[in-house]
């Protein structure tokens, strides 16, 4: 045993008066931390190997075998400390008692009382009329017994325990047993009282709480909500960590207008980081529909970066409305028509290749005929890429099989067919600091066969084109370093079939001609999917202004652009004639009015015109996470079609108002809306929403409802059902970290 460690003023002028919370805890009014202070956990010194090192004002040994120290006693061990007015202790097991004014300290935790049973060598105690604190949770308490055991852990007998400030019990949590198992990361506590403000409100047998991050098994706080289509609703989930690969969740789910359903959610993590997930939830006897409904998905998805890339996806539902009814957390494709999949990709330096297969579900009985979605079954995709000093070329394609249900078909819609499809460009971009020009040569070639009732189409042909490709670069620094430029560009493109194809669309949308951003107007070919590639004879024209700010930052960017078509359009999706000799007039701006302030518009006019076809206005500002407002109007035809706002204020440190609405106001009706306070202190936050949304499927009047929400802090979330509506229907908004 040796003696000499130093400890600082700090520690010697603590005394038990004062809460092990106290003695660590640091004030500051500054309004940085919502508690008005913070926990400092001073460096626990330990000592070297098993060495025992101490120090007192006096040392008696008994010559036997007891050593006793008195005044200002201090002893350490490993990262162990021990305070004390007086110390005694066996010197060949290290087993003894202390007595005054004791201080414990391990890494991240102190402990205080006035007497206690302590082996010196162990690290073991038994300390009485204690209080505590662990500072990385901010957990702190008081107790009859804090028993001790040499790996870290701490039982407490007949003690209270919270998570708020030192001095302020909004709540806490009075229990015979508490075990804080810190190799676990785990608390448990037996015969529970929840109190707020000293009054019991809540007993549980059994309570679980966590002690840090890491995922543990047990009940989650359940959830609870009253909806006009569900009635009331309680969701008491239960979270089982199986492995550290994988976990399942299981959560049951009664509504009193419904009844009850019973969702399980698992998770799989492979050793190459591919994850699979299964999802599913199952109603019976739905009290609304008369029938037995569910709802699963199944997903497997490799790591991105690897070069083989999995995906396998598999979706079923009873009907089209389960998710829109329950807000399901299975998170379909599509809501009337799901997908599943199985499909992977290789990849190489320089080259690509893929294969897929898909089946089409129909769930909604009002969808049939050609609106059906196509199977591929398969697909099979590549690409390749080429660069060198002078010359680039590309080629991609695909060969696909497609089929899909004939319910509801008319004699010229097909039912099935097949595609071959490959694009192919070179090009020798030529770049210098005033511009670029980049002349290309471009090929299309197309081939499929479709069969509609009795008949087969057959149809290939091959486009071919070229295009040249400039830009201009004009520079004009300002004053602090500032940056104004204006660039002009313009391509020339022509493509030309060599025959009039007859075209069968397999998975090219309606809106695929669409053109909505001013980089669309300069692509090679416009049409989405491998369908069809059509003549033209063209100049894509575009100018854009930008400036950037002394500190690199660019506060605005304005971009107009318009087609010149040089000739009429013979072969197109429609199968009619294209005679506009201009498409339309896109602009899009984005000004940084502020630093936190951000305008944004975007403008599409007809074709051969200037007047407007579509537009959209959004005003945002935002200074933080919890305060910005939205505003955006979407005009259509020349009518505003939809308006939506969005605001979360912070009116104070503790308060937090949202809102949300999303108006249509050419029918002046809402499509959703929500309305939601949050209160937060130090030690708990709450959260109470109504909400109102619009049927997704039918577009028909909607359902009401009101979430509540409430987490203490450290403990757990009572009910998750304000925070995911908020997330679902107010946009910005994010779910934040809890504040202390």
């Amino acid at each position: 045993m040796s003696t000499g460690i130093a400890h600082s003023a700090e520690q010697t002028a603590a005394t038990t008066d004062q809460t092990a919370a106290a003695i660590d805890w640091v004030v500051d009014t500054s309004g940085t931390y919502l508690c008005q202070g913070y926990y400092r956990s001073p460096f626990v010194e330990g000592s070297r190997g098993e060495d025992l090192n101490a120090e007192a004002e006096h040392t008696d040994y008994d010559g036997d075998d007891r050593v006793i120290l008195t005044g200002n006693v201090f002893v350490s061990r490993n990262d162990f400390q021990l305070e004390a007015d007086r110390v005694s202790f066996l010197a060949s097991t290290g087993d003894g008692d202390a007595e005054g004014n004791i201080k414990i300290r391990r890494p991240n935790s102190l402990l205080v009382g006035e007497t206690a049973s302590v082996n010196v060598r162990t690290n073991a105690f038994d300390l009485k009329n204690s209080s505590f604190v662990t500072h990385q949770n901010r957990l702190r308490g008081e107790s009859e017994f804090a028993i001790g055991a040499p790996n870290g852990d701490i039982r407490v007998v007949n003690g209270t325990i919270t998570f708020c400030e030192p001095d302020v019990n909004s709540w806490d949590l009075q229990a015979d047993q508490i075990y804080l198992d810190q190799s676990s990361g785990r608390g448990w506590a037996s015969d529970v009282i929840v109190r707020v403000k000293a009054i019991p409100v809540f007993y549980t047998p059994a309570l679980g709480f966590p002690l840090d991050d890491r995922r543990l098994n047990g009940f989650l706080f359940p959830s609870y909500s009253v909806g006009s289509t569900s009635g009331t609703e309680i969701v008491t989930p239960f979270y089982w960590n199986l492995a550290p690969n994988y976990d399942l969740l299981i959560q049951p789910r009664f509504m009193t207008a419904r009844g009850t359903a019973i969702g399980l959610h698992g998770r799989y993590l492979f050793e190459d980081f591919s994850l699979f997930e299964a999802k599913t939830e199952q109603l019976p006897d739905d009290k609304v529909a008369g029938t037995d409904r569910h709802i699963s998905k199944l997903a497997l998805t490799s790591d991105p970066s690897k070069p083989v890339i999995w995906n396998i996806a598999y979706e079923d539902t009873s009907d089209g409305t389960y998710q829109n009814d329950f807000d399901n957390f299975a998170d379909l494709s599509d809501e009337q028509q799901l997908i599943s999949s199985i499909g992977a990709t290789v990849r190489g330096d320089n080259w690509s290749a893929g294969w897929l297969i898909d089946r089409v579900d129909v769930v909604d009985p009002s969808i049939t005929g050609s609106v059906v979605k196509f199977s591929r079954q398969p697909q099979l995709t590549g690409s390749w890429a080429n660069y060198s000093e002078d010359w680039n070329i590309f080629a991609s394609g695909d060969a696909t099989d497609f089929t899909r249900t004939t319910t509801g078909l008319s004699s010229s819609d097909p039912s099935e067919g097949r595609r071959l499809s490959s694009d192919l460009k070179a090009e020798y971009p030529m770049s210098r600091a005033f511009g670029s020009l980049t002349p290309a040569a471009l090929g299309f070639a197309r081939w499929s066969e479709a069969t509609a009732g009795a008949t087969t189409q057959d149809n290939a042909y091959f486009t071919y084109g070229a295009s040249l490709d400039g830009s201009l670069n004009f520079e004009k620094f300002g004053e602090n370093g500032s940056l104004y430029e204006i660039m002009p560009r313009a391509k020339l493109l022509i493509r030309e079939p060599n025959e009039d194809p007859t075209v069968v669309k397999f998975d090219t949308p309606d809106t695929a001609n669409e053109t909505d951003m001013v980089s669309q107007i300069f692509l090679d070919n416009p049409i989405s999917g491998g369908d069809f590639v059509g003549d033209t004879r063209e100049m894509a024209l575009s100018l854009t202004s930008r400036g950037v700010n002394g500190n690199g930052i660019e506060i605005y960017r304005v971009t107009a652009g318009r087609t010149l078509f040089l000739q009429d359009r013979g072969i197109t999706l429609s199968g009619s004639p294209e005679t506009t000799e201009q498409g339309p007039l896109v602009v899009e701006s984005h000004v940084r009015l502020a630093e936190s302030f951000n305008w944004k518009t975007r403008f599409t006019s007809v074709a051969d015109g200037e007047t407007m076809d579509t537009a959209t206005n959004e005003l945002k500002y935002r200074s933080s996470d919890t305060e910005y407002v939205t505003q955006r109007i979407v005009w259509d035809n020349d009518s505003a079609i939809r308006t939506d706002l969005y605001v979360s204020n912070q009116l104070s440190l503790e308060w937090r108002f949202l809102a949300g609405l999303q108006w249509e106001p050419n029918t002046e009706e809402r499509v959703n809306q929500v309305v939601g306070v949050e209160y937060e202190s130090c030690c708990w936050r709450a959260a109470v929403v109504h909400a109102y949304e619009r049927d997704r499927v039918t577009s028909t009047e909607g359902g009401h409802s009101v979430k509540l929400q409430l987490e203490l802090k450290g403990l757990g979330v009572l009910s998750r059902g304000a925070s995911s509506i908020m997330e679902r229907l107010l946009e910005g908004y994010e779910l934040s970290e809890a504040r202390y």
